[in-house]
């Protein structure tokens, strides 16, 4: 039978796991970012660069939700899988469910069609991302940024200063879209199997 732990690198748990014969087989990572007026000056500058590009930003409501799940349906196959960062199509009940957990729902339209998407938590101390994406026609405009811009605009204007986020290692356009955003990586994590 295989046993898998996902454990913070270099901790002594990890170095327990490796001493005993486990052996990695997926990397992760956490990220913070720190309200400041620099990081909501990029956010501004990006969010007015999609919307110039003529794309609307803005917070989602329940009834969008059906969108979200469409969305979703399409970029399913493009997640990294790994024993830390599993990602499945939500179905609109359970979007529903974490709305009305307070989950928050931002996204970017183009002619109608939702194009981008963040989910994003509200934590003890800080915004927790769920998942982003973005429509597969879509890719490379930075729309990821744009969105993930929008959320912190708009939750820094209601008090929050610390935003969490992460994913798959393997996943590096996520890595530098976050960082580009000042995101900067706290928790490195590695999946160990025996």
């Amino acid at each position: 039978m295989t046993q898998t732990e996902t454990v913070l690198f270099g901790s002594c748990r990890h170095d327990e796991l490796v001493e005993s014969g486990f052996l990695p087989v997926g990397e992760s990572w956490g990220a913070r970012l720190e309200v400041s007026p620099s990081v909501l000056s990029l956010c501004r500058q990006i969010v007015f660069g999609a919307e110039a590009s003529g794309f609307e930003c803005g917070e989602l409501g329940r009834s969008d939700l059906r969108d979200v799940v469409h969305l979703e349906s399409l970029v399913a196959g493009d997640y990294p899988s790994t024993p830390a960062t599993v990602h499945e199509v939500p179905s609109l009940r359970e979007l529903e469910a974490l709305s009305d957990r307070g989950v928050r729902s931002f996204g970017l339209r183009h002619e109608g069609s939702l194009v981008a998407v963040t989910l994003v938590g509200l934590a003890a101390d800080r915004a927790e991302t769920e998942f982003t994406s973005v429509h597969p026609e879509y890719r490379r405009q930075g729309l990821s940024k744009a969105v993930k811009a929008s959320s912190i605009l708009a939750l820094a204007l209601e008090g929050v200063a610390l935003f969490g986020t992460g994913g798959a290692a393997v996943n590096e356009a996520s890595i530098r879209m976050n960082e580009s955003l000042g995101y900067c990586i706290t928790e490195p994590w590695v999946s160990l199997e025996r």
